[in-house]
């Protein structure tokens, strides 16, 4: 690896093989063309020049030049900012507070549930029927092509990590399934999307 202290001319991102905030934060990047650089960190083995610009292991970690961000919050409102085309964020207030809120649902209940659950190899019919509620709530909100809209936003790459992950379990949408499963595709689909899977999630 070059020396990263004389890469910070570019966007460098180091994130996490398996992971669904590295996993949503690589898609954004995908999906807006951003030139960057992407390092993938072994959290087993982290090197002391990563060590230095994420000294708490926190990951995703962007870089540009002199700013470092982690918190893939953080990092992908930032990316929406900084390049904003496409714009990943409606631009009326009143959507852009729905996409935040159901953002917020997504990092703060269901990302820690999945994680948890899938760590522990814990993927039980009590989890699937959990899964399967978290996603019925939110699929009369995706009317149209993606969550509120035509346009594919940032509330579609954070469910697009968990989409991915349970796309083999047997879960029942029952009258919902064709809706899912239209919607599951439509993302997979997305060169974007294909771009932003690490090789361990390839397998996945």
């Amino acid at each position: 690896m070059t020396t990263l202290a004389n890469r910070r001319s570019a966007i460098l991102l180091f994130s996490l093989p398996d992971c669904l905030h590295s996993h949503r934060t690589r898609l954004v990047i995908k999906e807006k063309e951003i030139t960057a650089e992407m390092y993938e960190v072994d959290k087993n083995n982290i090197s002391e020049e990563i060590k230095e610009i994420s000294p708490y292991d926190e990951f995703p970690t962007l870089v540009d030049r002199d700013l470092v961000l982690q918190n893939s919050r953080v990092i992908i409102e930032y990316l929406d900012e900084r390049f904003p085309h496409p714009p990943l964020l409606p631009v009326d207030p009143v959507s852009r507070a729905k996409f935040r809120l159901a953002l917020n649902k997504i990092e703060h209940q269901w990302y820690p549930e999945f994680t948890e659950a899938y760590q522990n190899g814990s993927l039980e019919p009590s989890f699937i029927e959990k899964v399967k509620v978290y996603f019925l709530e939110i699929l009369p909100l995706i009317s149209n092509k993606f969550f509120m809209s035509d346009d594919f936003g940032l509330v579609d790459c954070s469910l697009a990590p968990l989409l991915w992950r349970i796309k083999d379990l047997d879960i029942d949408f029952s009258t919902n399934k064709k809706a899912f499963s239209e919607y599951s595709e439509r993302i997979f689909d997305r060169e974007s999307f294909q771009e932003s899977l690490t090789e361990t999630e390839k397998e996945i």
